[in-house]
């Protein structure tokens, strides 16, 4: 009876004061396979969401009061203005894709290289369509909220080489 009481004492001392660091370490590490699944599948999302111009696809991903910087320039500050960009951009070439080359997830962010083309084949804005292809590469960083949606992006890419290849010139400036 006295080895059971001390076999039993010495259990509940070794269950006390075990290391359980090493399960946090793992809670945590699913924790952060999680948030970095989640946030490169709302990468993916919101990429898919410009090649199918599927606004409800966007809706599920990004916050109302979405921002969206493109080359230095804030070209939306709602849902409502980036489906006009979506729409400016869909009409002119409705065979639009974007495609991510390399997602890398960065504490809430994710930094975005990605590839796009195109066939101008609608309107871009007032200028009838030229037929040809455009293509770009350019990297985006997308910020998220803590339940993992879209509430900021900053966009860079090479607009003068995209719009030569969709037939556009560049004009000696006027000089007065």
């Amino acid at each position: 009876m006295k080895y059971l009481g001390f076999t039993i004492t010495v259990f509940v001392l070794y269950t006390a004061c075990r290391d359980t660091s090493s399960l946090e370490k793992n809670d945590l590490s699913d924790n952060t396979a999680l948030h970095v699944s989640t946030l490169k599948k709302n990468t993916k999302k919101y990429l898919n969401a410009w090649s199918e111009y599927d606004t409800l696809l966007l809706k599920s991903v990004a916050i109302q009061k979405f921002v969206r910087n493109v080359n230095g320039e804030n070209i939306s500050y709602d849902r409502r203005q980036l489906f006009r960009s979506m729409h400016f951009w869909n009409r002119a070439m409705p065979d639009l894709s974007v495609v991510d080359k390399e997602i890398t997830v960065v504490e809430n962010r994710t930094y975005v290289n990605w590839e796009c083309h195109g066939t101008n084949t609608g309107m871009l804005g007032d200028t009838p369509p030229t037929g040809k292809v455009g293509q770009t590469t350019g990297i985006s960083i997308l910020t998220f909220d803590d339940a993992g949606k879209i509430v900021h992006e900053v966009t860079y890419f090479d607009m003068l080489s995209f719009m030569k290849d969709l037939g556009y010139t560049l004009s000696l400036p006027v000089m007065e």
